[in-house]
């Protein structure tokens, strides 16, 4: 599978690339040390195939290494945190609380 994620800077988000098309994205706002997720999306065309589940890896995992904790305010970003516990680290436990992660 040829998947590519690349980072925009304006505005925040993450690309999801597929043989030079852009499939989907996750968009977020940068405050210091904080990420808030805003949106995922999946071309329909292309949902149900895990690249929604695999952006947000790839998103999660490049948080994790900039050491940003995340507020994951869309609702399919929470999901996957609550289905990949791994990840609640990156979360205060206030989060944890309000999204049940």
């Amino acid at each position: 599978m040829d998947i590519a994620v690349q980072q925009e800077v304006s505005p925040k988000c993450f690309d999801l690339v597929i043989r030079d098309h852009k499939i989907g994205f996750v968009e977020y706002y940068l405050f210091a040390h904080v990420v808030i997720v805003t949106h995922t999306e999946v071309d329909p065309r292309h949902e149900g195939k895990g690249y929604g589940s695999e952006l947000a890896r790839q998103a999660l995992d490049y948080f994790r290494s900039e050491k940003k904790r995340v507020v994951p305010v869309c609702g399919f970003f929470a999901r996957q945190m609550r289905r990949h516990p791994g990840y609640a680290s990156l979360l205060t436990p206030e989060c944890r609380r309000i999204f049940n992660v």
